[in-house]
């Protein structure tokens, strides 16, 4: 029996993308129902994080040229709890770590293109932080915490510089 402790960690780019009104776009993915989550995607062997984080954010939503407003100030771990399903490469993995970044994108969710690459979520939708917690996956919800205390006063100090 393999090790998990022996797997690597998949480096992954996560992108929390708000508007004017400091709504968050979230995903529904379709494995996981009723679950939303942040856009996020693998960092490809080579590639900067901060490239990654676009390049994702355009396949995963279709958002290009969105204006970066903050980017997390280290490393986010977390591990995939063992009964997760995990099929092809993310089989080898332990887990993921992410660079997390933060984006202004003032458009309705309605803009998004979910068709752009290999489709991964079921529907788009801006909510508030504590719904998104409330509804991401169990294994996720220490990094969405960290992440709202980290860019939540970002999120609410751009704003009040916006009016």
């Amino acid at each position: 029996m393999e090790n998990i402790l022996e797997k690597p960690y998949r480096p992954n780019a996560g992108m929390v993308v708000f508007n004017e009104r400091g709504m968050l776009l979230v995903g529904e993915r379709f494995q996981f129902r009723s679950a939303w989550q942040f856009p996020q995607g693998g960092i490809d062997e080579g590639e900067e994080p901060d490239l990654a984080a676009e390049r994702e954010l355009y396949e995963e939503v279709g958002i290009s040229k969105p204006e970066l407003v903050g980017i997390y100030p280290e490393w986010i771990y977390y591990d995939f709890p063992p009964n997760l399903n995990l099929h092809g490469k993310m089989a080898n993995y332990k887990g993921q770590m992410q660079k997390w970044y933060l984006y202004f994108w003032n458009h309705p969710a309605s803009d998004c293109n979910l068709e752009i690459h290999d489709r991964e979520f079921k529907q788009v939708q801006f909510m508030d932080w504590d719904s998104i917690i409330d509804s991401i996956v169990e294994f996720k919800r220490d990094v969405y915490k960290k992440l709202k205390s980290d860019f939540k006063p970002k999120i609410e100090n751009y704003l009040s510089t916006r009016k």
